[in-house]
């Protein structure tokens, strides 16, 4: 077996990155309730902020692989201590340090601050006596145990393996424990593993949660674009670009993962596993469908398991759903008029419904907010821009909301997302950066406000707010932005879910006008046409011949 994650080679060789990522994943193992890395540019003194029995802590790290490090480091992390509102400020150390340091912590005692010292010596005791796995260690469910096994099967009878999850089941628990299991049994060639994704945002995500599932003697190392390992012992985590960018000098690898497994028919994709060339190669992902029609299964085998968000809804896997589509305006004059035609999809989405006022939506979101007693909430934008006004309407009713985006530099990013788990925050707005590899269970709100006729995308996006949490009742889904394929998607999700255990509550809510038979024509009507309009292309759609009562108003917002 390999020696603690943290040791001689991580303290000696780094690199710098890694080395905080370490001190990060140690505080996991020594208990702590939420850790976040956001060393970098911008970080404003901090390499890791982490909460523990309520308690901020932010801890500055510093590996130098000559000199030991300066007394600027405590100064650092007193100024990273006041920008968080920290509790207990920390400096760790790659070398012993010297008298600089000591002085300064001594000066800054005498004015009542105090900071503390994590030393290698004291960094490797602690490895060594933290437990094996994290407290945080999730208990395998008993469809995420038949998953491992299949996976696991997979992989060491025929090379090839395949899980489809919806999101909020566990992949990354599942292959987490895939590894772990190989590992114990000495079943991965050269102790070597690499886990592929598109994107750097994902494989440090992924790092992250794999930490709380693998033994303390694997260690975990990041392959991207800045960042390169000293050593390959272990789990590599890396973005594709980065891997086809160093093929010539990566060692070889026992497994091979791909995470979102749906981008593995891109050619980048296929010329690194064809380059790797890998003994076993596995695939896991929540949303399989590609819209090149390139078929995954070709690389990775047939799904060995395949578990939707309907399965995970029936089962109680996935938190229950209360999902309002609301409109502002349907034209019950010109669907009246041209009744019994054929349409298109777009003509349709042009003339049936229109999206709902920024403000009116605000109002309804804030009021939403309060009488339902939500704890957090998501809110998908169409642009940046308007992910950052929309955050102001939202403040002008009084909540607190702040755009996120990719304008924002990686430490502002994490900031506002340490206050938004923290509960600083009510609103998130966004574009898509929560559409993959975020984890944040305690969202019980998602709002749409833009269109995507992505039917992965959409399921992506509803997944933010499906993870199951302590004191979590539901999900609320308001969506304003009525497209009838979206429609279409929630009736057939209703349909799914609506199983012999018990009808889900995805229903009530469905569409919202003031005028209960336009509602109640809508639904029936949609029902009837959700099959067709969940094909490709435009489809051509009748509505048929009907009598409306006389309405004085068009339908509104309930």
């Amino acid at each position: 077996m390999m020696n603690a994650f943290l040791d001689d080679r991580r303290l000696l060789r780094g690199p710098w990155q890694a080395f905080e990522r370490d001190v990060a994943r140690l505080l996991i193992h020594a208990g702590f309730d939420d850790i976040r890395v956001v060393g970098g540019s911008g970080d404003k003194g901090a390499d890791i902020v982490g909460v523990k029995n309520g308690e901020i802590w932010v801890i500055q790290c510093k590996h130098t692989t000559t000199a030991p490090p300066t007394k600027y480091a405590v100064q650092e992390v007193v100024e990273a201590g006041t920008f968080y509102g920290a509790n207990r400020m920390l400096v760790a150390t790659s070398r012993a340090v010297g008298g600089g340091i000591h002085a300064e912590i001594e000066r800054y005692r005498r004015i009542g601050i105090n900071v503390e010292l994590l030393d290698p010596a004291r960094l490797v005791a602690m490895a060594a006596r933290v437990p094996e796995y994290t407290k945080a260690r999730r208990e395998l469910r008993p469809y995420q145990q038949d998953a491992l096994a299949r996976f696991r099967e997979g992989l060491t009878d025929t090379g090839r393996a395949q899980i489809v999850l919806a999101t909020g089941l566990g992949k990354t628990v599942v292959m987490a424990e895939v590894v772990s299991d190989l590992y114990r049994d000495r079943l991965i060639r050269d102790n070597r593993v690499l886990v592929l994704a598109d994107k750097r945002e994902l494989i440090r995500q992924l790092q992250f949660g794999f930490w709380f599932q693998l033994p303390k003697w694997v260690p975990t190392h990041l392959l991207s674009g800045d960042e390169t390992p000293s050593f390959y012992d272990g789990i590599t985590f890396a973005t594709v670009q980065s891997v086809i960018g160093r093929i010539d000098d990566l060692p070889s690898f026992g497994l091979v993962l791909v995470d979102e497994a749906h981008h593995i028919g891109s050619t980048t994709f296929r010329r690194a596993l064809e380059a790797l060339g890998p003994p076993m190669v596995g695939g896991v992902t929540a949303t399989p469908w590609r819209g090149d029609g390139f078929d995954i299964d070709e690389v990775v085998g047939k799904p060995l398991v395949r578990l939707g968000i309907s399965d995970g809804l029936q089962n109680k896997y996935l938190s229950e759903v209360d999902y309002r589509l609301l409109a502002d305006n349907v034209d019950w004059k010109f669907v009246q008029d041209i009744s019994a035609h054929n349409y298109s999809l777009s003509q349709l989405n042009k003339k049936l419904i229109m999206p709902t006022r920024d403000e009116e939506a605000a109002r309804q979101i804030t009021e939403v907010f309060h009488s339902e007693n939500r704890r957090g909430g998501i809110v998908f934008s169409p642009t940046v821009d308007h992910a950052e006004s929309f955050a102001g309407s939202l403040r002008g009713f009084g909540l607190s909301a702040e755009a996120i985006s990719s304008r924002q530099d990686a430490r502002e990013r994490d900031r506002l997302m340490a206050m938004f788990r923290r509960g600083d925050i009510d609103l998130l707005t966004s574009v898509d950066l929560f559409n993959e590899g975020v984890d944040v269970p305690d969202v019980d709100l998602i709002v749409f406000m833009r269109a995507t006729h992505s039917r992965r995308i959409f399921v992506q996006q509803l997944g933010r707010g499906l993870r199951l949490s302590p004191g979590k009742d539901k999900v609320i889904v308001l969506d304003f932005v009525t497209d009838l394929r979206r429609v279409a998607e929630v009736i057939e999700l209703e349909k799914a879910a609506s199983g012999p255990l018990e009808r889900l509550p995805l229903g009530n809510h469905l569409i919202n006008f003031r005028d209960a038979s336009a509602g109640s024509f809508m639904f029936e009507w949609m029902k009837d046409q959700a099959d067709l309009m969940l094909r490709e292309g435009d489809a051509q759609l009748e509505i048929p011949r009907f009598e409306f009562p006389t309405v004085p108003q068009p339908g509104g917002v309930a």
